[in-house]
């Protein structure tokens, strides 16, 4: 784990949790984004849209996911934006739907977003797959 003090802030420096590819670990993932954004000059009301992003997200790839399997999520802040990365290990073939409601709301509350996954890996027993989306900071 890296400690970042106060005063140095968080930007360019990523911040990686892994978590039980489980809903019942949104809040941990949840609490970890709001933390980061209310310490790298947010507003509150970009808070509450990134949070929620956060929670598409996971959730998208957590319903892929393989039972057993981790959900790792990387959060970097830049100086004018923040990237997240949700990875996890996929049971089957195929993106998440992008004409589903949650991919919708993902899309309107980010900057970019994007998902990604890659070929069948026997020694994970699934398709690595990825959702990341960027928020730029003090977008009108």
């Amino acid at each position: 784990m890296i400690n970042i003090s106060a005063e140095q802030g968080v930007r360019a420096t990523p911040v990686e949790i892994g978590v039980a590819a489980s809903v019942s670990q949104l809040p941990i993932v949840r609490g970890l984004a709001e933390t980061l954004v209310l310490l790298s000059d947010f507003t509150l009301d970009e808070v509450a849209d990134i949070r929620l992003a956060v929670d598409e997200a996971a959730s998208t790839v957590i319903a892929l996911a393989v039972p057993g399997s981790t959900l790792q999520c990387v959060f970097t802040v830049g100086d004018s934006d923040l990237v997240i990365r949700v990875s996890g290990v996929a049971g089957s073939e195929g993106l998440p739907d992008q004409r589903s409601f949650g991919w919708h709301v993902l899309r309107t509350l980010s900057d970019e977003v994007t998902a990604s996954q890659g070929e069948y890996d026997p020694a994970i027993s699934g398709y690595p797959t990825t959702v990341e989306f960027r928020r730029v900071r003090g977008k009108a």
